[in-house]
């Protein structure tokens, strides 16, 4: 039974029993233990009514409740499309933030600028490269990528390798080198670019 029909039939009910009570009041014009028969029964009919009654808005309350749980539900569940691609508002993969010290070598600042051009050309969406080369001393590779993290906030130090007979590069993060190139002397810088970006390091 719905909530209307609950409600309807409490409502019949009750003008039954204001109708009747006028009626069962006039009835019965006879001596005294009558009166007290009439008196008791329409005592228990309005005590009946009253328990109906109640129990039937009772009824009507708890199923409005669940009526309005089930639609509760039923909106949570839904899903709202809104045409919005959160992976691109919010992609997963982490910017990368590159860096390269100034070389030791000959005309080691230009070469890095130079390195740092073609570094940023053939790096993906996911990489940054800081414009200009960081000219850290001549500190270890490992203690410059700190000085790179904290002053720059660069995730890895791009470096030539010192103190080498043979043209090396190498990828530094604050914590160790990562990762160092095979003898580049008779590369060009493109070749040593790309070399760097497929190392596996980033």
């Amino acid at each position: 039974m719905t909530s209307k029909w609950r409600t309807t039939a409490a409502v019949v009910l009750a003008f039954v029993f204001l109708f009747s009570c006028p009626v069962m009041g006039g009835e019965g014009g006879g001596g005294g233990s009558a009166e007290d028969g009439d008196s008791n029964a329409m005592t228990y009919i309005t005590v009946g009514l009253i328990v109906v009654l109640g129990c039937l808005f009772l009824l009507d309350v708890l199923a409005s409740s669940d009526e309005e749980a089930v639609i509760a539900d039923t909106v949570s569940n839904q899903i709202i499309e809104t045409g919005v691609n959160w992976n691109e508002v919010f992609p997963d993969s982490k910017l990368i933030t590159i860096a390269v010290s100034v070389f030791p070598r000959e005309n080691g600042s230009e070469t890095a600028m130079h390195f740092i051009n073609v570094l940023d050309d053939l790096a993906g969406d996911n990489i940054s490269v800081y414009d200009d080369p960081l000219d850290l001393g001549t500190d270890s590779a490992v203690n410059r990528a700190i000085m790179a993290h904290e002053f720059f906030d660069v995730d890895y130090l791009v470096f030539q390798v010192e103190d080498s007979e043979t043209l090396q590069y190498g990828i530094a993060s604050p914590d160790s080198i990562l990762w160092t190139s095979t003898n580049q002397s008779d590369n060009s810088i493109l070749l040593v670019a790309e070399e760097l970006l497929q190392s596996g390091v980033f």
